[in-house]
């Protein structure tokens, strides 16, 4: 099987405007969590697009003049709280006076928050954080919401599945195509940033088409080398990530280590470090950096 081109309409598939075709040795799956590429390319192969234990909800607004975050730029503030675990919320600068303020959470613990009656709509829990939280209150009492900001959407996050059909997060290439960035589900599963991983794809696929070598149509063992460099390349960093998320379940372990980076400056450093730094996730899994945060004093 080979994939040779794309067709659509202009307006979406309900539209009645005719349907154009294009064609190309090569065809690259660009569209986010929801690409029609890479959705062709598991289907081909009768893998799965989807796994909701990969599959990250996510919701976000923009908001004016919240207290701590006026600069347009600034860190990315990413609080585990209460009544958002086992998801996150995170506010970071866009612009002038202007936050992202959003909260994600798997798909599959969303439907086990709704079994267990509590909320599960992230716009819900959203609007409880900004309206009733002690703390968050406060930082958004003299905020304004920006008109027609709301949005929802989903990370197809790059965390290994387990007893994966055949490459790592999912397959991501075939003969006449590749996708990169979130249509890889390559998207981070502790920070749920996605731009630098869809950056680092998008060069590395255009390292692994040949114009005349492969003017007939890109390859198989081209797809194949494609995505083994991928997951040879960011495999380790996305697995790391995982289990950061899977540690910021547990309240315990969460707190201690808190407890701990506010009397010490390094793990303190090391901590906000996390969100932006592979090294520093990675140092985190170190023995002997477990050893030193969790037993000496």
């Amino acid at each position: 099987a080979r994939i040779v081109g794309v067709k659509g309409k202009i307006g979406g598939a309900r539209s009645e405007e005719p349907e154009f075709a294009f064609s190309a040795p090569l065809t690259i799956g660009a569209g986010g969590y929801n690409c029609p590429v890479s959705r062709t390319i598991t289907e081909v192969h009768e893998e799965p697009f989807r796994d909701d234990e990969h599959f990250c909800g996510g919701y976000r607004e923009y908001w004016e003049n919240v207290e701590g975050l006026g600069d347009s730029e600034g860190p990315i503030e990413i609080h585990f709280i209460d009544e958002v675990l086992p998801g996150y919320f995170w506010l970071f600068p866009v612009k002038e006076g202007v936050v992202n303020v959003g909260c994600g959470m798997l798909i599959s613990e969303q439907r086990k928050q709704k079994k267990k009656g509590k909320k599960s709509s992230l716009k819900q829990i959203q609007r409880w954080v900004i309206e009733e939280h002690p703390v968050f209150k406060k930082r958004f009492a003299n905020a304004t919401l920006v008109p027609n900001s709301q949005k929802g959407w989903q990370l197809p996050f790059g965390s290994p599945r387990k007893d994966a059909p055949s490459y790592q997060p999912r397959r991501a290439a075939m003969a006449g195509a590749m996708a990169v960035g979130d249509a890889a589900s390559l998207v981070d599963p502790f920070s749920g940033e996605g731009i630098g991983n869809a950056l680092l794809t998008a060069k590395m696929s255009s390292r692994h088409f040949d114009k005349e070598l492969h003017s007939d149509g890109f390859p198989e063992d081209a797809a194949v080398a494609y995505m083994e460099e991928m997951w040879g390349e960011l495999g380790k960093e996305l697995t790391n990530s995982k289990r950061l998320q899977r540690m910021m379940k547990f309240k315990r372990i969460t707190n201690l280590f808190i407890k701990k980076a506010s009397r010490k400056e390094e793990i303190g450093k090391m901590m906000s470090e996390m969100i932006a730094s592979k090294d520093a996730q990675e140092a985190l899994w170190s023995r002997w950096f477990m050893f030193k945060t969790l037993i000496l004093p």
